[in-house]
């Protein structure tokens, strides 16, 4: 008897210390729930994050309806700063579910969903979201998420050809922020009008609004989100075919994903350092850069972004005369776009689509390809009909900017004789489309033929062989090119300047043929102990130039070692008794040195003292 009521009394205290356990615990996710949601949100990337708020989320039935939706906002601030967009959608309306009491709690995650959405591309569901989104903040009279409600309704409107209420809703943005803005988030908001800026086809504004963004994130250390910051202006600078500078962006985006850890977002910049690639027709790169964000999005089953990493590699693996690769990754493409709405980038997969089909003699296939393309055509861009779209296509962006700027006119008593100007160019328009109708089949016809030609053709024009190096005019331009950039964004770049010692003698003893021999071995170990990311060419006979961006002197001169310890133990038979003997001098540039033949010039003459 006295053993039972001894097991039960230790029963009793075992439990007591469980359920003290556990309340302290409760207590404990509660703290730690309430600190991180009142963190800035660009810094929830860690674990323990994730830990605390799946702690809640899986027993909602202890906690309050606003707790669990916070963790639910938690979780969603951390899918999408890993960069993992629809993840981070379907946590925000889990949240949303849970109908939170706190009126900024509910704003919160009515962002986050439509964030989702236009990520997503479903910009009807963006628009709804955002117009609730910007009328609840209204009455609770929370000016931030106001302005980000509205910011959403313009990139909804811009997407959806409604120009004039996205211009209206801009210039709502605009008064109220000049009079609210120290309230308000401004990196957020301005990325957000960034946004609309672009999809109202102002890629100038943009750049210029994520410049500032920039400035902002350095000056104020926020520099956790800053990889999207790149990753945004980069798309814009590719917009407006200013592919340095685009490459550029896309390459710090990849740096600073990196640095924090984010796959995710390195992949999303890795895909546009392959598109940027395939423009300046670095096929062989492109593949590689397109390959890695395939992987990535392979793992993580992002379907929109994977499909956009297939068709740019159908497009270079075709530059690089790899027709079965092509094909095969083109058939994927096809499959996997049937459940995904397309981008307006993203439609010229039916015009491969059609291609193919022509090149295998399936013209049934290639026609229903090429209606489809049409269709979408016609559904993205409403405004131009087939008939028209030729003639149209080369005037549609400044008519679209004029529509913009001249917004109030329209509105007004003065909208009527700009209406009949804008009618009667239509009408010459379509004047001149109706005359070229009745080539548009053969024209689009020959493009498909010539396509895949011109892009081998390129590519052949393009890359060297490993016996030969950028000649002297092209290698100081881009020298030239380079030298000024690095500058302009302020990265490191090291010069390397080789020399043939004893060239004019070798001249003086040989013939031409016998140099070239020599310059081709002399190219070959050149090319076979350089990176992929660095540039070498030739500036004079004897002498060569090189440029390594994001590298030290000291990094570089290991390479330069073994170049040159190469071409000491190399034989040359047709030299005989006489060697190849080297000299080369390195430096990185300080911001001093503006002119870059100038630093050239005291390069060439530290390594003739150094001989």
């Amino acid at each position: 008897m006295k053993r039972m009521l001894l097991g039960i009394l230790i029963n009793f205290c075992l439990l007591l210390t469980a359920q003290a356990d556990s309340i302290s615990k409760d207590k404990n996710y509660r703290q730690l729930l309430d600190a991180y949601y009142l963190q800035d949100k660009e810094l929830l990337i860690s674990q323990d994050v994730v830990d605390v708020a799946q702690a809640v989320v899986n027993n909602p039935d202890q906690y309050s309806h606003d707790r669990v939706a916070k963790a639910f906002s938690l979780l969603s601030d951390v899918a999408f700063n890993r960069g993992d967009l629809s993840v981070a959608l379907q946590f925000a309306q889990y949240g949303s579910e849970t109908e939170p009491t706190d009126v900024d709690l509910q704003l919160d995650l009515l962002l986050k969903i439509a964030r989702g959405y236009y990520a997503q591309g479903k910009y009807i569901q963006l628009r709804e979201t955002s117009q609730t989104a910007a009328w609840l903040a209204d009455q609770a009279s929370n000016m931030n998420y106001h302005l980000q409600a509205l910011a959403y309704s313009v990139v909804a409107y811009a997407l959806n050809d409604d120009y004039a209420l996205a211009v209206k809703a801009l210039t709502k943005v605009e008064s109220i922020l000049s009079q609210n803005q120290q309230s308000v988030d401004q990196i957020t908001l301005l990325e957000i009008i960034a946004e609309a800026h672009f999809y109202l086809s102002e890629y100038n504004n943009a750049v210029e609004l994520l410049n500032h963004v920039l400035q902002l994130r350095t000056t104020m250390s926020r520099t956790a989100g800053i990889a999207r910051s790149y990753h945004l202006v980069a798309n814009a600078y590719y917009q407006l075919q200013q592919y340095n500078d685009a490459y550029n962006a896309f390459w710090q985006s990849l740096q600073f994903a990196k640095q924090y850890n984010l796959p995710i977002r390195a992949a999303y910049a890795e895909l546009g350092l392959g598109q940027v690639l395939y423009q300046q027709q670095q096929f062989t790169l492109a593949e590689v850069r397109l390959l890695n964000a395939h992987a990535v999005f392979n793992q993580h089953n992002l379907v929109r972004f994977n499909l956009s990493a297939k068709i740019a590699l159908v497009r270079v693996l075709y530059a690089l005369d790899k027709p079965t690769e092509a094909d095969t990754m083109l058939l994927s493409a096809q499959s996997l776009a049937e459940n995904v709405v397309l981008s307006p980038q993203q439609i010229v997969l039916f015009l491969l689509l059609t291609d193919y089909y022509s090149e295998q003699k399936l013209f049934e296939q290639a026609i229903e390809a090429q209606k489809h393309y049409l269709t979408l055509y016609q559904a993205l861009y409403p405004n131009v009909s087939v008939k028209n779209s030729l003639a149209a296509i080369a005037t549609s962006a400044s008519n679209k900017a004029k529509k913009l700027a001249l917004n109030l006119a329209e509105q007004s008593q003065l909208s009527l004789a700009f209406s009949e100007k804008y009618h009667r160019q239509q009408l010459w328009i379509i004047l001149l489309a109706s005359m070229l109708s009745c080539s548009l089949l053969f024209i689009i016809y020959c493009f498909f033929q010539a396509h895949r030609k011109q892009l081998n053709h390129n590519y052949d024009e393009i890359e060297l062989p490993q016996t030969h190096l950028t000649q002297a005019v092209q290698t100081k331009r881009w020298y030239q090119q380079q030298y000024k950039m690095a500058r302009k964004y302020q990265y490191n770049i090291s010069v390397a300047y080789l020399k043939v010692e004893n060239w004019q003698e070798l001249s003086f003893r040989f013939n031409r043929k016998v140099l070239a021999d020599v310059s081709q071995v002399l190219a070959t170990i050149i090319n076979e102990n350089l990176d992929a990311e660095d540039y070498a060419g030739v500036i004079s006979d004897g002498e060569y130039l090189f440029l390594c961006p994001h590298q030290t002197p000291e990094q570089v001169l290991i390479k330069f070692t073994r170049i040159k310890q190469a071409i000491k133990t190399r034989f040359f038979a047709n030299l005989g008794d006489y060697s190849v003997n080297v000299i080369f001098s390195i430096a990185a540039p300080s911001i001093q040195d503006i002119d870059p033949y100038v630093f050239l010039s005291r390069l060439s003459e530290c390594a003739d003292i150094e001989k």
